[in-house]
């Protein structure tokens, strides 16, 4: 599995950012108000991601080689999930971002653009948190080249 390119996630978020935008200018008005506890599941979906790449790090890297090794389709599940979740938090933040651009700069001529634009930004960044902490467990479950050079800094001389 190759590593989830930059480029590729870069482009997602600027398409999904032009239909959030475009989303908003051609129907906001028959779009229901955001739920105030949009930026959560994401939220949470970031923080578990990012605990499970500090599990990773120490298992993969021997940080605790005192701690039961990970097997490597445990490994390889991770890997799949940052991949997806690194895909789909971009997606999420282009999404948000649009719609955030949208009703910022009309949160003085519509009421519900104001309460939207807050939810869309806190949405935004909460999809931004998740696409990091995709990318530093995706990061955290390649094997060392040489496990010896990680455990010693005078091998890599």
């Amino acid at each position: 599995m190759k590593p989830t390119r930059l480029p590729v996630l870069f482009a997602a978020v600027v398409v999904a950012a032009l239909l959030g935008y475009l989303l908003c200018a051609t129907v906001y008005a028959g779009l229901p108000p955001l739920p105030a506890f949009a930026p959560a599941p994401i939220l949470l979906v970031a923080l578990v991601e990012a605990g499970l790449a500090l599990i990773v790090r120490d298992r993969v890297h021997g940080a605790r080689p005192s701690g039961r090794p990970m097997h490597a389709l445990q490994i390889a599940r991770a890997a799949v999930l940052a991949k997806a979740s690194s895909l789909g938090g971009a997606l999420l933040f282009g999404l948000y971002g649009g719609l955030f651009v949208w009703t910022f700069v009309r949160r003085g001529e519509l009421a519900a653009a104001n309460a939207d634009a807050k939810v869309a930004g806190l949405s935004a960044a909460a999809a931004l948190a998740l696409v990091v902490a995709a990318l530093v467990l995706e990061r955290f479950c390649r094997t060392p080249d040489n496990p010896e050079d990680e455990r010693d800094p005078a091998a890599r001389r």
